[in-house]
């Protein structure tokens, strides 16, 4: 399954270098001087048909994954995200490196923003959720929990990551609330909303409630979504916090998907049937009465063979003679 998983990341971010430069080209065209946006812009119209065309693609990928190829993912957290290879750990500390400095970066420059109460408090959460995000991800491929859910420190940490976007959305809203133009703040709103289903999805699967190809759509669309974002206007730390999610969406979206497996029932049913026909075929009677005779018949077949010894023979014969 490491193909579907590296060519699904792959589309993700090729996507979103499409939706990149859409919404740059759509920011200097599209706004007049003082602000407003311009009625009927081409690029406005061209990101809302790239926004449905990759929904379609990743619906059209699940159903293909679900139906066609008939894979599951695994009720276990661990086992459900777990593989990677030996580039699993430093690619998940890499991101949480990346979440830790922009938290970091956003407690020091909030300062000048007129919410920087709120945006410091943002900044808390995502040292939170980064400390929750390496929990799960060490949590993947190691022993503990089973298919009704993981153990209580990954569920908490698992809970941290959906708290955190969740008053990331309560910032977002307040610090938009008074800008009438709905294309200034509508893809960073659509973004941030997708990335906490993706972690309330992921959350899910921890506590025994897995919806794999949910979480795998959600985890998918929500990296696409926060790069599409990325040309905004903004302060530098939430600009990196939206790169951070996006990589922490991709980390997710490559442990579901590599570890999909076909069910488990049907290679069991497999083996059984190559068994039974390497047995050899039973006979059937139609009463007792001739399963008897067949067994009486059998018995007189084996009396009736008489072991054959050359010594005795040529002794018989000799004294025949004499």
């Amino acid at each position: 399954m490491r193909n579907n998983a590296l060519t699904i990341c792959c589309g993700v971010c090729v996507a979103g270098a499409f939706g990149v430069f859409t919404r740059w080209i759509q920011n200097m065209t599209a706004f007049d001087d003082e602000g407003l946006y311009l009625p009927g812009s081409f690029w406005g119209w061209m990101l809302l048909l790239l926004y449905f065309a990759a929904a379609a693609v990743l619906i059209g990928t699940i159903w293909f994954l679900k139906n066609r190829e008939g894979l599951v993912s695994s009720p276990s957290f661990a086992e459900a995200h777990g593989g990677g290879g030996q580039l699993r750990k430093p690619a998940y500390l890499a991101v949480a490196a990346l979440m830790a400095v922009a938290c970091i970066a956003l407690l020091v420059t909030a300062g000048s923003s007129q919410y920087s109460t709120l945006l410091r408090v943002l900044a808390l959460l995502g040292l939170l959720a980064d400390g929750g995000f390496i929990g799960m991800a060490a949590a993947g491929g190691k022993d503990g929990g089973d298919e009704n859910g993981a153990p209580a420190g990954v569920c908490l940490a698992s809970v941290l990551p959906v708290a955190f976007g969740c008053f990331w959305l309560v910032v977002s809203y307040r610090q938009d609330a008074a800008t009438a133009v709905v294309w200034r703040y509508g893809p960073e709103i659509v973004a941030i909303a997708c990335t906490v289903l993706a972690f309330y999805y992921v959350a899910g699967h921890a506590f025994g409630r897995p919806r794999p190809y949910s979480a795998i759509f959600f985890c998918a669309y929500g990296a696409f979504l926060c790069m599409v974002t990325l040309p905004d206007e903004r302060l530098t730390a939430l600009q990196l916090l939206l790169a951070a999610c996006a990589c922490m969406q991709l980390f997710f979206l490559w442990s579901l998907v590599v570890n999909l497996r076909r069910p488990e029932t049907e290679t069991a049913a497999g083996e059984e049937t190559e068994t039974d026909a390497e047995r050899p075929p039973v006979e059937e009677y139609d009463s007792l009465e001739d399963a008897m005779r067949a067994a009486r018949e059998d018995e007189e077949l084996a009396g009736s063979f008489v072991e054959y010894s050359p010594g005795e023979n040529a002794g018989e014969e000799r004294q025949k003679r004499l």
